[in-house]
């Protein structure tokens, strides 16, 4: 009896942390969503003992399955005759530049580099090198700098919110920069790690929104 009102309570205040956290906005929610989901995996009851166990979730806040690539991935995705557009400004080509210089690196929920990325963490730092500062969350920079109406409106370096692996339409969970030329760059997940996919690819589940931060 005892055990079994142990489970009990156990599970109400699983279900409570969960309800408080999913209370929140932005990137707050998906980082502590992220964090228990990464940390352990159910509670497991016996007779005499209840156990938690490390589990994983290295996706957490990567790109979704259906925007992944089709084909296998040929320099990290960039074509070979791809150069900074001439119409972006100085800042942009900052932050191009940085972000382009990270190509191929992996992917690593939480990471802002110099050996890793996370989506939003990549943004951060490459926006960084230009005097930028974004917080790291994706929920977060849904709300940074000024919002762009449409594709049309697009300029280098903008930053570009899909739902992802972990996100919806109105609370992404994923981030690129716009590259130009029809291109995104992000880090992906685990296994493309950061690469450069088409506009139409990478909104391909869904576009968020588009944000203008320099």
């Amino acid at each position: 009896m005892i055990v079994a009102t142990t489970a009990i309570v156990s599970f109400a205040v699983a279900i409570l942390v969960i309800i408080i956290l999913f209370s929140t906005v932005g990137g707050t929610a998906q980082a502590a969503a992220c964090v228990i989901s990464s940390t352990y995996s159910p509670v497991t009851s016996t007779p005499t003992t209840t156990t938690s166990t490390p589990a994983t979730n290295a996706n957490c806040g990567a790109s979704s399955p259906a925007t992944l690539p089709t084909s296998p991935i040929v320099n990290g995705g960039l074509p070979k005759n791809y150069v900074i557009p001439a119409n972006a400004t100085t800042v942009e080509t900052v932050a191009l530049s940085y972000v382009l210089a990270q190509l191929g690196k992996p992917y690593l929920w939480g990471a802002s580099g110099p050996d890793a990325f996370d989506c939003s963490g990549l943004t951060m730092m490459a926006w960084a090198q230009a005097g930028v500062r974004l917080l790291h969350y994706t929920g977060d920079q849904m709300n940074e700098g000024v919002a762009v109406n449409s594709y049309v409106d697009i300029s280098p370096g903008d930053l570009v919110l899909v739902p992802g692996s972990d996100g919806t339409i109105s609370n992404p969970g994923h981030v690129g920069m716009y590259l130009g030329d029809g291109l995104v760059e992000s880090a992906v997940d685990v296994h493309y790690g950061i690469i450069v996919q088409p506009y139409w690819q990478f909104v391909s589940g869904g576009l968020s929104g588009i944000r203008h931060v320099g």
